[in-house]
């Protein structure tokens, strides 16, 4: 079983894996802009495509980053209920 120290560890990399996703999502968006701002068919089709998928990007990374906080209070609570235990143990 993981302990929790290693288990934070893993947390704190999807929080940062989220906001890699949001930093795509701005190059995206840049992109996007400069590929409908030249004009041309191509072009255009491109930007609209970079808009899509940076959509997706922001979702992926709002996702990743709200399970990561949510089992980063699970492992708050489990950490203040162990050492609430440990507490009652020595007080025995």
């Amino acid at each position: 079983m993981i302990d929790l120290a290693e288990q934070r560890k893993r947390v704190r990399r999807v929080l940062g894996q989220g906001r890699r996703w949001y930093l795509r999502a701005v190059l995206m968006m840049v992109i996007a802009v400069i590929a409908a701002s030249r004009g041309g068919q191509l072009n255009y089709a491109i930007g609209i495509v970079m808009v899509l998928l940076a959509g997706l990007s922001v979702s992926l990374g709002r996702s990743m980053r709200k399970s990561a906080r949510e089992s980063l209070a699970k492992l708050e609570l489990l950490d203040a209920g162990s050492r609430q235990s440990a507490a009652g143990n020595r007080s025995q």
